[in-house]
């Protein structure tokens, strides 16, 4: 394996005038902060690029919204390119001799999102139809985990990305045991630099440990300026949240009272739901189950909704069954409820092989030991992530989620 090193090197980034034609100018020596995002509850990456214009282009060109721009970064062998079009300009500050402003990118599929509406009736595998929604409107599915269940809507002049993210909640994986108690519910539909993404958690922690994904370690007084500390956090990590009950309480993510009315049959359905029966269908980071004592004794929440089991077939009859509808759409809110409970940030080098999604296993010291293997170390799923290149250092900075602690060892 080749020395890793830190920082990277701008390959080429170019901006074309309004009408797409012509030569582009290189903007590539005139930049002034580049931040990258991905993130698992959007569909759409982003880019933010700070330029130090002291060539008059802002107007000669001009740069404006709906300009296409074209960036390309190296680091450690890794390329990040990126096609996107300028949404929006920024911050614009004039002198004498030099303009400032930042422009925000966003990828074609951002405006195609607005632009087009699904029109037609969608039948069977929801995470097939998925897969065809967004390469009907020109996207690029990069990774579509199959959902067991199916579902029937009409598009209705939804918008594309969208619709997936409605969906994606909808999708169960219980690997061909469908039941109103089998699987668990609840996927993630995001973009990476490589294209849209259709996350089953249960399936990203499947199987994974420290040996076979990234691992980051905490070391005090380690720089990482010193290649050899490539895989060092870059500053201390900053736990946001930590399994908030009282938020937790206020989603019903324990116990749930859920009545809901059938618009088909004119009836309503009562049932309850509670995290501790699916809790074992649900892949964790850890083993540990953190149910406080007599938590769930009685539910936190009332949902009132429609039952939704999607549009009659042909010869006016309900595919899906009711009870299965209403016990998904509890679970799903407390999947995500689940995997959002703990959130650490930290900032480690920039490293491009790095996406939103991706399951990494951080190391920090337990108090008063050095030792890694304590409750907070563990495995992590990337929710956000940062890129950010410029400046005294380049570097990445990660949004951390899990469900539960190690056990102490």
């Amino acid at each position: 394996m080749n020395k890793l090193t830190i920082g990277s090197k701008i390959r080429g980034f170019e901006i074309f005038n309004p009408s797409g034609e012509g030569i582009p100018l290189d903007f590539s020596l005139q930049t002034n902060g580049i931040k990258y995002f991905e993130d698992i509850t959007d569909t759409s990456t982003h880019l933010q690029i700070g330029i130090l214009d002291v060539l008059g282009r802002y107007n000669r060109l001009p740069v404006r919204s709906g300009n296409k721009m074209v960036i390309e970064i190296e680091s450690n062998g890794e390329i990040i390119k990126q096609e996107m079009k300028i949404s929006n300009v920024m911050d614009y500050i004039s002198s004498a001799k030099r303009e400032m402003y930042t422009i925000v990118c966003e990828p074609q599929t951002a405006f195609d999102n607005h632009t087009t509406r699904i029109t037609r009736k969608f039948t069977g595998n929801i995470s097939d139809n998925i897969k065809t929604i967004v390469e009907e409107m020109g996207g690029n599915m990069v990774r579509t985990d199959p959902s067991t269940n199916t579902y029937s809507f009409c598009g209705g002049y939804r918008r594309p990305l969208f619709a997936c993210t409605w969906l994606a909640k909808k999708c169960v994986n219980a690997k061909n045991e469908m039941s109103a108690n089998k699987g668990s519910a609840g996927f993630f539909f995001f973009q990476t630099q490589d294209g849209h993404v259709l996350l089953d958690v249960n399936k990203e922690f499947e199987g994974k440990n420290k040996d076979n994904v990234v691992n980051y370690e905490y070391k005090i007084g380690k720089s990482t300026l010193d290649p050899s500390n490539y895989f060092t956090l870059s500053a201390t990590p900053v736990v946001q949240n930590n399994h908030n009950v009282l938020q937790q309480l206020s989603v019903g993510h324990y116990k749930t009272a859920n009545w809901f009315y059938d618009i088909t049959t004119r009836k309503v359905q009562f049932a309850e739901y509670s995290y501790r029966d699916s809790d074992s269908e649900m892949k964790k980071s850890a083993v540990e189950r953190i149910i406080p004592k007599g938590i769930d004794d009685n539910y936190s929440r009332i949902l009132l909704q429609t039952v939704d089991n999607g549009v009659l077939t042909a010869d006016g009859k309900v595919e899906s069954k009711s009870e299965e509808s209403y016990f998904r759409q509890a679970q799903a809110t407390t999947r995500y409820s689940s995997l959002f409970s703990q959130i650490t940030k930290i900032v480690v080098p920039i490293n491009l092989t790095l996406r939103a999604g991706q399951v990494i296993y951080l190391k920090l010291p337990e108090i008063n030991s050095t030792r890694t293997t304590g409750p907070q170390s563990g495995l992590y799923l990337i929710s956000k992530l940062c890129h950010q290149f410029g400046g005294d250092k380049d570097y990445t900075g990660l949004e951390l989620v899990r469900d539960s602690y190690q056990e102490l060892t």
